[in-house]
């Protein structure tokens, strides 16, 4: 009977752990299940993009504002390729401007020395540069002083007693104006002799450049400084390289090719020049090729392309690295719509406008690939058939944000 009861015990014991086991893996369960129903975060009323750029014109304000649209459309135009490029100047319009003798490196009349990365105009002085004397002893020079003053003396003393000679009508005019002369030269051979001096002595170089000859350097064309290579005071040898300046308009771009891709490129069209950043990455400016010097990269086994851009703004500078887009011979089915359908923001950004409905417009972000003549090619942001606004986009962009009419 013991052993019976026993056993019923145990059977109990068992059954009961056998319960709150499964009930304590239920509730685990539902806690786990809860967890993952639940979503880490919860966005209340989402709104997509085009849903937040809608404008709606009246007739009356869409004749105002001249609003035309065209449909995008596929078509087959030459692809582009982009490689990155380089700036650099046209042959003859990058000049090292260099001493034509030996001598000493002063300021400009005005004082002061164009810094570099300053634009010049042509003409415009750089430097002086003083004549060092042929000779170049010291101790010479204070002889010759010493000569120049004593010869100074003399005229002094002759042209004074030609002057009493004169006045007692002793002597001839024309012998009066004789010993003037003689004291003028003499004069003018003692102040050269003294500024001599003072250039060999490194005393006074003001008052050298003052009593002594001095070279105006200045800029052979109308450009940017682009190094300076000396500071006033130095003395220099001839021929030293004094300053360079580079010409801004035009420029060139150098494009490295690779030797198997230039068969593949139409080197009659232009290229599509862009500057690298995200700032500028609206800027298409259209470069049209020249026949620059047939050069070559053994190492990389690229050719050289040239294009040339007026650059009259002065956006790009000498040495820039850019993104060059090459029209190809072959031709791709892509997606265009006209390149004036397409809108830049401040950060660079490109849109449209989509008609969506009568009067109304819908602003999209799209990628524009490369340009092609009139037409842009665009990656995404559109479908075939979309009607976008060709002429005044610009003014529905300012209707939008508030600053149109």
């Amino acid at each position: 009977m013991f052993r019976t009861s026993r056993s019923r015990y145990s059977a109990l014991s068992t059954c009961l752990c056998l319960v709150v086991l499964l009930t304590l893996s239920s509730c685990a369960g539902n806690h786990q299940s809860a967890e993952k129903e639940q979503p880490p975060a919860k966005v209340e009323n989402p709104v997509k993009e085009s849903a937040l750029s809608t404008v709606t014109l009246s007739p009356k304000a869409e004749e105002r504002l001249g609003i035309k649209t065209a449909v995008a459309e596929n078509r087959n135009l030459p692809g582009s390729l982009a490689l990155g490029g380089e700036i650099v100047s046209l042959p003859g319009n990058e000049v090292k401007v260099a001493a034509p003798v030996a001598g000493k490196v002063l300021k400009s009349e005005k004082g002061d020395v164009p810094s570099a990365g300053q634009f010049v105009k042509q003409g415009q002085e750089i430097l002086r540069l003083l004549m060092l004397p042929p000779d170049k002893e010291l101790v010479g020079a204070r002889e010759d002083v010493a000569v120049k003053q004593e010869q100074l003396e003399v005229a002094q003393a002759k042209a004074n007693r030609a002057e009493q000679l004169l006045v007692n009508k002793a002597i001839s005019e024309k012998t009066f104006e004789e010993a003037q002369v003689e004291l003028t030269k003499a004069k003018a051979a003692l102040k050269a002799a003294t500024a001599r001096l003072n250039l060999l002595s490194n005393t006074d170089i003001d008052a050298a450049a003052s009593n002594l000859s001095t070279l105006v350097l200045e800029s052979p064309l109308e450009g940017v400084l682009q190094r300076i290579f000396v500071a006033p005071g130095q003395t220099v040898p001839a021929s030293t390289v004094l300053f360079e300046v580079a010409s801004l308009s035009p420029v060139w771009v150098r494009v490295p090719v690779y030797v198997g891709d230039l068969a593949k490129i139409d080197l009659q069209k232009e290229a599509i020049i862009k500057p690298l950043g995200t700032h500028q990455s609206s800027v298409f400016i259209p470069a049209r090729p020249v026949a620059g010097p047939p050069l070559s990269d053994a190492d990389s086994a690229a050719s050289y392309l040239f294009y040339e851009i007026a650059n009259t703004d002065r956006l790009f500078r000498i040495g820039q690295k850019v993104s060059a887009s090459l029209v190809m011979v072959s031709l791709e089915n892509t997606l265009i719509v006209p390149h004036s359908a397409i809108l830049y923001d401040i950060y660079g950004g490109t849109w449209v406008y989509a008609r969506i409905a009568p009067h109304v417009y819908s602003r999209r972000r799209v990628e524009v690939s490369h340009i092609v003549d009139e037409f842009a090619v665009l990656t995404r942001g559109l479908a075939v058939g979309d009607e976008v606004v060709t002429a005044g986009a610009a003014e529905i962009f300012g209707t939008e944000f508030g600053v149109g009419k």
